[in-house]
C-alpha cells in the first residue's frame, strides 16, 4: 500500500493513461471516418449515379419515342411504332425509379416537370399525330412546332438532372478521397502526439525528481548557515518525506536565535515609539497653548479690531502666509476690511477682489480647501517681497451662523502642510469666524436697535392721531349724520307735511345715503377695534340656519331690475351653536351684498353645512369671480378689485377685511376661492358648540394672528 501513496508512481501511472487515452482519441476518429468514407461512397452509388443513370435512360427513351412517331409520320409504315411503343411502356417504369431516387428539391421538381410535360407530349402531340395519319389526314403544322417546343424544354430538363447528379458525384468523390487523406494524416498525427507525450512525460518527471534534489541540497546547506529554508514544494513521495524532516530539523535550530532576535526588535521598537511619542506631546503642547492664545484674543465684539488681531493672529498659528477678512457692508456687498501677511504686517485690504472664493464660500456656506493638486495650473504665486513663491493651498471659510451670512475668511501658504495641521487650522478658522459673526451680528443688532426705537415712536405717533381722528369722527360725523337722518325720517312720516312727490324722493335719496355713509363711518370704527384686538362678543345660543334665512331675506332689495335668484340651500332642521348672532348677521351680510353687487345674472345661493366640530356657511354667486394674482391681497384693508375713478362697482374695501377680523374673533375662518368669468365661493367656517361660557356679557376677545392671505 505504501505504493499508492508515492506521488511519483501516480505521476508516471498518469502519463500512461494519457499517452493510452490520446491513442484511444486517435482509433475513435479514425474509425469516425471511415463510416463517414463509407456513408459517401453509398451515396455516390446509390443516388447520384444511379440518378444520372435514369436521366441518360429517360434521353433515350425521349428520343426512341420521337423517332418512331416520325419515322410513322413520313413513310406510314406501322413498324416505326414499335420502338415507340415499346419506349411509350419503359417510360413509366424509368420515371417511377427516377422519382424514388430523386430527393425533395430541386431534383425531384425537375423529374415531376419532366413527366407532366412528357405525358402532354404524348397525349396532345404525338398521339393526335399518329391518329391524324393513320386516317389518311397531313398533321396540324402547329401542332408539330407545339412538339418541337415540348421536346426541347424535356431534353433540358433532363439535361441539367443528369449534370446536377454527375456534378454531385464529382464532389463526392473528391470529398471522399479528402477525408480519406484527412483519416490518414489525423493517424499519423495521433501516433506522433502519443510520442511526444511519453517522451515529455518522462523528461518532466526526470526534471521534477532532479529539481527536488538541488532543492534538498540547497536546505542543507541553509541550515548549516543557521538560515531559513527556502520554500520547498510539498510531495507525498519519498523525497516529501526527506523534505518535512529536514524542515524539522532547520526550525528546532533556528528557534533560540528567533527568539533572541525578536527581543532586540521589540527594545528597538519601544525605544522609537516612545522618541516619536515625546516629540508628538511637544509639538501638540506647543499647538495647543498658540491656540488657547488665539482664542483668548476673540473676546472683543469691535469688528475692526478683532479682524486685525484675529486673522494677524489665524495667519501666524496657520504657518499661512496671507490672510483676508471680507465682511457684507449695510447694502449686502461683500467687501474686504482687513488683510495679513505673514510677517504680522497689515496689507492694502482694497487690494484683494470679493469675487470668486470669497463670494462662493459666502452663497454656499460651506468651508473649501485647495491643495496643489486642486488649483489650476500655473500655481498661482504670491509676492514674498524678496520674490514670487507658487501657492500650494488655499483655505476659504464662511462667516455664518444658521441661515445667516456675514462674510468670508481666506488663508493661503506656500508650503505644504499635513492632514493634522490643517485640521487645526479649520478649528481656528471657525473660531475666527465665530466670533467675527458675533461681532458682525451686535454692530447689525446694535443699528436695527436704534431703528426699531425711532419706529416705534413714529407708530406710536401715529396710532395716537389715528385714535383721536377715529374719536372725533365718532362724535363730530355720526352725531350731526343720525339728526340729519331723524329729520329726513321725522318729514318723511310726519302726516302733517304735506310732499310733493319730487319732494319725497330727494327726502329718500338724502335718508339713503346718509344711512350708507353711517354704515361706512360704523365699520371704519368697527375695523379700528379689530385691529387694537377690543371687538366686543356677546355670546348665546343661535340657531344659525334661521339667521341665514334672515340675512338671506334682508338683501333680496339689492337686487333691483338684476335677472338674479337668491337661492337658499338651508336644511329643516335646526343648527344651533354658541356665538355671537349680530356679528354673525354682520359678516353674511357683507358676503351677501359682495355677491349681489358682483353678480348680473345667475344666481347666489346661500348653503348652511354642520359637522360634529364646525358650521360651514357658504355664499356662492356666478358673477365676475376674482383673478388668481388678486387673491392674495383679497382680505387686505381697503382692497379692491378695480381701483380709481373709472371702477364700475362702489365701495370702501373694508367689508371682507372687517369680515375676517370678525370670523377670527369669534373662532372661525372665511375662506374663498374663485374662478374668473365663472364666480366666486366665500365659506364662513364657525365652531360648534354647545355650551355658552362667557365670564362678562361684553367680553373684549383679541383676534388671532392674521395671515398673508386666504385659505386654500
Amino acid at each position: 500500500m505504501r505504493i499508492l501513496a508515492s506521488a511519483l508512481f501516480w505521476r508516471i501511472l498518469l502519463s500512461s493513461l494519457l499517452v493510452v487515452g490520446v491513442l484511444g482519441v486517435g482509433l475513435y476518429r479514425a474509425n469516425a471516418a471511415h463510416e463517414e468514407l463509407d456513408q459517401k461512397f453509398e451515396r455516390l452509388v446509390q443516388h447520384d449515379l444511379k440518378l444520372a443513370d435514369r436521366a441518360e435512360q429517360l434521353l433515350r427513351l425521349m428520343a426512341d419515342l420521337e423517332t418512331g412517331k416520325r419515322g410513322f409520320l413520313l413513310t406510314n409504315n406501322a413498324s416505326f411504332l414499335d420502338p415507340y411503343e415499346s419506349a411509350r411502356r419503359d417510360l413509366e417504369g424509368v420515371l417511377a425509379e427516377a422519382k424514388g431516387i430523386a430527393e425533395n428539391g430541386m431534383e425531384d421538381e425537375r423529374v415531376a416537370a419532366f413527366d407532366r410535360l412528357v405525358h402532354e407530349w404524348i397525349q396532345n402531340v404525338s398521339e393526335p399525330q399518329i391518329k391524324a395519319r393513320e386516317r389518311g389526314l397531313i398533321p396540324d403544322p402547329q401542332v408539330a412546332d407545339e412538339g418541337k417546343e415540348l421536346t426541347d424544354e424535356m431534353r433540358g430538363i433532363l439535361s441539367d438532372l443528369r449534370k446536377h447528379a454527375l456534378d454531385d458525384a464529382d464532389t463526392r468523390e473528391d470529398e471522399a478521397f479528402a477525408l480519406a487523406d484527412t483519416s490518414r494524416r489525423l493517424t499519423f498525427t495521433v501516433l506522433l502526439l502519443a510520442i511526444v507525450i511519453a517522451l515529455v512525460s518522462g523528461a518532466w518527471i526526470a526534471l521534477d525528481i532532479a529539481g527536488t534534489t538541488r532543492q534538498l541540497e540547497e536546505a542543507l546547506a541553509a541550515t548549516g548557515r543557521l538560515e531559513p529554508l527556502p520554500a520547498l514544494p510539498p510531495r507525498r513521495d519519498e523525497l516529501g518525506a526527506v523534505a518535512t524532516s529536514l524542515s524539522k530539523m532547520n526550525a528546532l535550530l533556528l528557534d533560540k536565535d528567533a527568539s533572541l532576535r525578536a527581543t532586540l526588535a521589540d527594545r528597538e521598537r519601544a525605544v522609537a515609539d516612545l522618541t516619536r511619542a515625546n516629540a508628538d506631546l511637544a509639538r501638540r503642547d506647543e499647538r495647543a497653548r498658540a491656540y488657547a492664545e488665539f482664542v483668548r484674543e476673540l473676546k472683543t465684539l469691535d469688528v475692526q479690531a478683532l479682524a486685525a488681531s484675529g486673522m494677524q493672529s489665524l495667519v501666524r498659528l496657520a504657518a499661512a502666509q496671507v490672510g483676508v477678512v471680507y465682511l457684507l457692508d449695510d447694502a449686502d456687498r461683500l467687501v474686504p476690511v482687513q488683510a495679513t501677511a505673514t510677517d504680522g504686517r497689515a496689507i492694502e485690504h482694497r487690494a484683494f477682489g470679493p469675487d470668486g472664493l470669497p463670494r462662493a464660500v459666502l452663497l454656499h456656506r460651506e468651508p473649501v480647501l485647495l491643495d496643489a493638486a486642486g488649483l489650476a495650473e500655473p500655481l498661482p504665486r504670491l509676492d514674498l517681497g524678496v520674490g514670487r513663491a507658487p501657492l500650494r493651498w488655499v483655505l476659504g471659510y464662511p462667516i455664518a451662523l444658521g441661515d445667516e451670512s456675514a462674510g468670508a475668511l481666506v488663508l493661503a501658504g506656500v508650503r505644504a502642510t499635513t492632514d493634522e495641521a490643517m485640521e487645526g487650522v479649520r478649528d481656528a478658522a471657525r473660531q475666527l469666524a465665530v466670533a467675527l459673526h458675533n461681532a458682525w451680528t451686535h454692530d447689525r443688532l446694535r443699528e436695527k436697535s436704534v431703528a426699531l426705537a425711532e419706529q416705534g415712536e413714529r407708530l406710536t405717533r401715529a396710532n395716537r392721531v389715528k385714535t383721536e381722528f377715529l374719536a372725533s369722527m365718532s362724535h363730530e360725523l355720526r352725531t350731526p349724520l343720525s339728526a340729519i337722518l331723524g329729520f329726513a325720517d321725522l318729514l318723511l312720516t310726519s302726516p302733517k307735511e304735506q310732499l310733493s312727490p319730487r319732494a319725497r324722493e330727494s327726502l329718500e335719496r338724502i335718508k339713503r345715503n346718509g344711512q350708507h355713509l353711517l354704515d361706512l363711518i360704523n365699520d371704519v370704527l368697527d375695523l379700528a377695534k379689530a385691529e387694537a384686538g377690543r371687538v366686543d362678543v356677546r355670546l348665546a345660543r343661535v340657531d344659525v340656519g334661521q339667521l341665514a334665512r334672515a340675512c338671506l331675506a334682508e338683501v333680496d332689495s339689492l337686487r333691483g331690475a338684476k335677472e338674479l335668484r337668491l337661492v337658499a340651500d338651508i336644511g329643516d332642521a335646526p343648527v344651533e351653536t354658541a356665538t355671537d348672532a349680530q356679528r354673525v348677521r354682520q359678516i353674511l351680510l357683507n358676503l351677501l351684498s359682495n355677491a349681489i353687487k358682483f353678480t348680473e345674472r345667475g344666481e347666489v345661493v346661500l348653503s348652511v353645512r354642520v359637522s360634529s366640530s364646525d358650521v360651514q356657511i357658504s355664499v356662492r354667486d356666478t358673477g365676475i369671480g376674482i383673478p388668481a394674482g388678486a387673491m392674495t391681497e383679497l382680505f387686505q384693508d381697503f382692497h379692491q378689485l378695480e381701483m380709481g375713478d373709472g371702477r364700475r362697482y362702489e365701495g370702501t374695501g373694508m367689508g371682507l377685511a372687517l369680515s375676517r377680523r370678525l370670523a377670527r374673533a369669534l373662532g372661525g375662518e372665511i375662506e374663498a376661492r374663485s374662478v374668473q368669468g365663472q364666480g366666486s365661493t366665500f365659506t364662513f367656517v364657525l365652531p360648534r358648540a354647545t355650551t355658552v361660557s362667557v365670564p362678562e356679557p361684553s367680553a373684549s376677545i383679541p383676534p388671532p394672528m392674521s395671515s398673508a392671505g386666504p385659505l386654500p
